[in-house]
């Protein structure tokens, strides 16, 4: 039974992709920071990883530059997946260049990313270094694309991997959601609603529209992340929708308010 090392600092994510991969027949172990997932793969190196960029203490980036350094091979030659919010054209291509199969972005399918590391750990697929070096030379191709200032396509690039029906399935309250949200009767009704909310609570809506963590509203607004939490929950039930993933969903594609907030 193939062993995943599935590494993010939001429990949240390491639960959605771990209940995926073991209804898949995998074994999954989880790490919260870059520290913890260096340890992982000494004490026992998984058959692939799952990688997050953005964490504290050491980040995705560096624990992905440690591991292919490594002199053993049973280390270096893991499959890793980044999978991350960070979605700038520079990062995706450095994820190439230093060495990740696949750059997947947040929000993501969970069922493509079984389908993802299935179709690596295929006893016919390449090796993974046959894949890093066709992903490697892909990625510095598109560098030099971008520094010209030529279009780069990165979604037609090797290392990124998107559904191509574009369902995308919101996990988390911490990342980015779906790139749209449809026009649906709950969502009109929510708009309606609106104007029913306490100051607090569209302060609270208004801070997280553009996107910023909810660590950082946190600290701004002197809140803890459990009464943010608990916050979104209360205010998604008087809007009418179905928690707060489709709550953040809607309010940072800007669909929640009449005007853009500020």
């Amino acid at each position: 039974m193939p062993l995943v090392l599935i590494v993010d600092d939001e429990p949240d994510i390491r639960e959605v992709i771990q209940i995926n991969l073991e209804a898949a027949g995998f074994r999954v172990v989880t790490a919260g920071t870059g520290e913890a997932a260096l340890a992982a793969v000494r004490s026992e190196a998984p058959d692939a990883m799952f990688l997050d960029v953005m964490m504290p203490g050491i980040d995705g980036f560096t624990v992905l530059e440690q591991l292919k350094a490594e002199a053993n091979e049973d280390l270096s030659g893991i499959p890793v997946f980044m999978v991350t919010g960070m979605a700038a054209p520079e990062h995706r291509i450095r994820g190439g260049i230093e060495g990740a199969l696949r750059y997947i972005t947040k929000p993501f399918d969970p069922a493509r990313l079984v389908a993802v590391i299935t179709e690596v750990l295929d006893p016919g697929a390449p090796t993974e270094r046959e894949l890093r070096r066709k992903v490697q030379a892909a990625s510095l191709e598109q560098l030099a694309r971008l520094e010209r200032g030529d279009d780069v396509d990165l979604e037609a690039d090797l290392h990124e991997d998107r559904p191509n029906d574009g369902s995308r399935v919101r996990l988390t309250r911490l990342e980015s959601l779906p790139e749209a949200a449809p026009a649906t009767p709950r969502l009109v009704q929510a708009r309606e609603r609106v104007g029913t909310l306490t100051d607090k609570q569209r302060e609270l809506l208004e801070a997280l529209a553009g996107g910023e963590p909810v660590t950082a509203v946190a600290e701004r607004l002197e809140m803890s992340r459990s009464n943010i939490y608990s916050g979104l929950r209360r205010i998604a039930r008087r809007l009418g929708l179905e928690g707060s993933d489709e709550l953040l969903a809607v309010l940072r594609q800007g669909m929640l308010f009449d005007q853009p907030t500020s």
